[in-house]
C-alpha cells in the first residue's frame, strides 16, 4: 500500500485577509489555497508547511489523515480556553491532547492526536464531514460546552500506548450523550463508535438549560455604559469579527462568576466505557436486524396479497398476460425477460391445470422461436418450467 497524507486547514471565523493568504501561499507549492481554505493531497510525501504558523495566520482548523494511521486535528481558540485552568487541565493531558498558549494574549492552538498503528482505523471516506464535526465542536468549545473537552478527551485516551484499564475519565459533563448530535463524526474520524457517548452517558444528568449563558450576557450587556458600548459595536464592525466576539464572551466570563458546567465524577475506566459502549452496539443492531426482519415480512405479505389479486385477473383475461409478456421481452434486459417468465408462470397457475400448463408452454415456445438468440430469455423460461 503506498503512503497518502490528506491535509486541510479551514478558516470558520472569516476570509484571510491579503497578508495571511500570502503566507498561505508560501507553505505549498502543491496545494489549493483561497482564503477559506489550503488542502493538499500526497502520495510518498508529506506536508511540510507551518501548521501552527497557518492557524496563527488566519485558519481556525487543521485535519489531516493519513493511510499509514496517523490522524491528527488542530483548533484554533482565539479566546482561550473558555475555562478555568483547574477544569480544562482534567482533561488535557499534555500528550495526545496539548494546549498550546500564544506568546501574547489569551489565544491558543489545542492539539489533539492519538496514536494508532497502521491499519487499526478505516480509510476516511468523506473527509467533510470529519471537517464539518470539528468545524460544530470547536464551535462548542468556544460557548463553553464542557462536553466538546470530554469528548476530545476520549479520541485521546483511545491511543495505542494506552491501557484502556488504566485510563480513568475526568468528570463527566452533564448531557455527554446528546453531545452525539455534533460529535459523532469526530469520534468515528478516530476509530471510536459514537455510541461511547451514549455509554458515557449512562446514569449521567440531562444538560443544563442554555438560558443561563444568554442571561449572563444580557446581565454584563446592561451594565455597559454608552462611551463602552460605542467601543464595543466600532471594534465589532471594523475588527476581525469572530475574533472580538470571542474576546468578549472570555470577558464576560471573568467578569461574572458562573455556576460552571455540571459534572459528575463517574471514574470509570476507558475500558468499561468501550465494553459498555459493545453491549449498547449489540443490542442497537439486534434491534435493526428485528426492524429490518419484520419489515421483509411485512413486504412480504404485500406481494403475497398482491400476487393473488392478479392471478383472479388473469383468469379473466389470459390474453391481456400473454401481450404483456411480450411487451416485456420487447422491452429487452434481462430483468424483463425474468419478468417475462414471472407472468407465464402465474399465468399457468391462474389458468390451472392441463389448460394453463398448455397456454404457457406454448407461448413460452413462441417467444423463445420468436428471438432465437435471447439466451437469457430462454433461460428464465427454462428456470420456471415453461420451455425443455
Amino acid at each position: 500500500m503506498s503512503e497518502y497524507q490528506y491535509v486541510i486547514f479551514q478558516a470558520v471565523d472569516g476570509p484571510l485577509n491579503d497578508k495571511q493568504l500570502e503566507f498561505a501561499q508560501r507553505q505549498s507549492t502543491r496545494a489549493e489555497v483561497s482564503r477559506w481554505s489550503l488542502s493538499v493531497e500526497y502520495h510518498y510525501s508529506s506536508f511540510g508547511g507551518d501548521v501552527d504558523g497557518l492557524l496563527r495566520q488566519g485558519f481556525d482548523v487543521y485535519l489531516q489523515h493519513a493511510n499509514y494511521g496517523g490522524r491528527e486535528i488542530k483548533l484554533r481558540l482565539p479566546g482561550g480556553m473558555p475555562f478555568a485552568k483547574s477544569v480544562w487541565s482534567k482533561y488535557v493531558d499534555g500528550e495526545q491532547l496539548r494546549w498550546t498558549g500564544d506568546a501574547k494574549g489569551r489565544g491558543g492552538i489545542l492539539t489533539l492526536s492519538p496514536f494508532h498503528e497502521t491499519g487499526d482505523l478505516e480509510n476516511v471516506r468523506d473527509t467533510q464531514e470529519h471537517l464539518d464535526a470539528v468545524i460544530r465542536v470547536r464551535e462548542r468549545l468556544m460557548s463553553g460546552d464542557l462536553r466538546a473537552l470530554y469528548l476530545l478527551w476520549l479520541c485521546a485516551a483511545d491511543d495505542d500506548y494506552n491501557d484502556p484499564a488504566e485510563m480513568i475519565e475526568p468528570p463527566v459533563p452533564h448531557g455527554i450523550a446528546e453531545s452525539a448530535a455534533y460529535g459523532g463524526e469526530l469520534l468515528s474520524f478516530f476509530g471510536l463508535d459514537p455510541l461511547l457517548l451514549a455509554a458515557a452517558g449512562s446514569g449521567v444528568a440531562p444538560a443544563p438549560n442554555a438560558a443561563s449563558e444568554n442571561q449572563r450576557i444580557a446581565q454584563w450587556v446592561e451594565l455597559l455604559d454608552s462611551q463602552r458600548a460605542r467601543e464595543v459595536v466600532h471594534r465589532m464592525l471594523v475588527g476581525d469579527t469572530a475574533g472580538e466576539k470571542a474576546r468578549l464572551l472570555a470577558e464576560i466570563r471573568d467578569s461574572q462568576t458562573p455556576d460552571g458546567w455540571p459534572t459528575s465524577d463517574k471514574q470509570r475506566t476507558l475500558d468499561e466505557l468501550l465494553r459498555k459502549t459493545e453491549s449498547l452496539r449489540d443490542k442497537q443492531d439486534a434491534k435493526q436486524a428485528g426492524k429490518a426482519q419484520a419489515k421483509a415480512k411485512r413486504e412480504a405479505a404485500k406481494a403475497a396479497r398482491e400476487r393473488v389479486d392478479r392471478l383472479k385477473e388473469m383468469v379473466k383475461d389470459p390474453a391481456k398476460w400473454l401481450r404483456e409478456s411480450e411487451r416485456l421481452v420487447n422491452a429487452g434486459g434481462t430483468h424483463n425477460y425474468k419478468a417475462a417468465a414471472e407472468v407465464l408462470h402465474d399465468l399457468r397457475e391462474a389458468v390451472g391445470g392441463d389448460e394453463g400448463n398448455k397456454i404457457a408452454r406454448r407461448h413460452a415456445a413462441h417467444l423463445a422461436k420468436k428471438h432465437p438468440t435471447l439466451n437469457h430469455l430462454k433461460s428464465s423460461l427454462r428456470k420456471r418450467g415453461l420451455l425443455e
